[in-house]
């Protein structure tokens, strides 16, 4: 006989944590005077032994994120995939407009948790909200967000899952402003596949839809 284990949630399991993040060599914030490292304030679901609230990845797409402090001011943000929403929380403290994204509806509270909690603590001007969205063109089309609307497109951990990745490259299509520019970092792919197949397909989406990729 089979056993079914069923989880249960509830919103007050959500844990708060400060993220000191440090600035990459050569990035100079004047709002943070003296101080190397910005605080970034946000809940999550503690996972595993570790009882960590983000995925690996995250913390190497954050550096290539923080080189781009200068432009991020002012900029409008997509983060897709967004867990819980360090990406977009970090390029809203840099002054950007950003949206939390991601695809599974039991993410939504907690993003929309995220957003009503965040601080422009650096008065930079930027702004955070949260928003479901499914890949693909036609999810896109009835997202009622703006095609072509956002200077930067970012995510961690989402080049995972090889059937996955047209339907990613097709969001990253309809949603990337001409001038914008795309950030993706990703350490960790499903067990079925490994990082070398799945860059060679993000890579071949890409090349077909013509965007310019490294």
């Amino acid at each position: 006989q089979a056993l079914a284990s069923v989880m249960l949630f509830a919103e007050d399991e959500y844990e708060e944590r400060e993220f000191k993040i440090g600035l990459p060599v050569g990035v100079e914030l004047p709002a943070l005077g003296e101080q190397r490292h910005l605080l970034v304030r946000l809940y999550g679901w503690p996972m595993g032994l570790s009882g960590a609230i983000t995925w690996r990845g995250v913390w190497a797409a954050l550096p290539i994120l923080l080189q781009r402090a200068e432009s991020l001011k002012g900029s409008s943000v997509l983060e897709l995939g967004a867990g819980c929403g360090l990406l977009a929380n970090t390029a809203a403290v840099l002054g950007a407009h950003s949206i939390a994204t991601d695809g599974n509806e039991e993410e939504m509270p907690l993003l929309q948790k995220n957003a009503s909690t965040f601080t422009d603590r650096l008065l930079m001007g930027g702004s955070l909200s949260a928003a479901h969205l499914e890949w693909g063109q036609a999810a896109a089309e009835r997202s009622g967000l703006l095609p072509k609307s956002f200077k930067f497109i970012i995510g961690s951990e989402i080049v995972y899952i090889p059937e996955c990745i047209p339907a990613l490259v097709e969001s990253l299509c309809f949603f990337l402003a001409e001038d914008g520019e795309v950030l993706i970092a990703n350490t960790a792919v499903a067990t079925r596949t490994d990082q070398s197949a799945a860059r060679v397909k993000l890579c071949q989406c890409l090349e077909a839809k013509g965007l310019d990729f490294h």
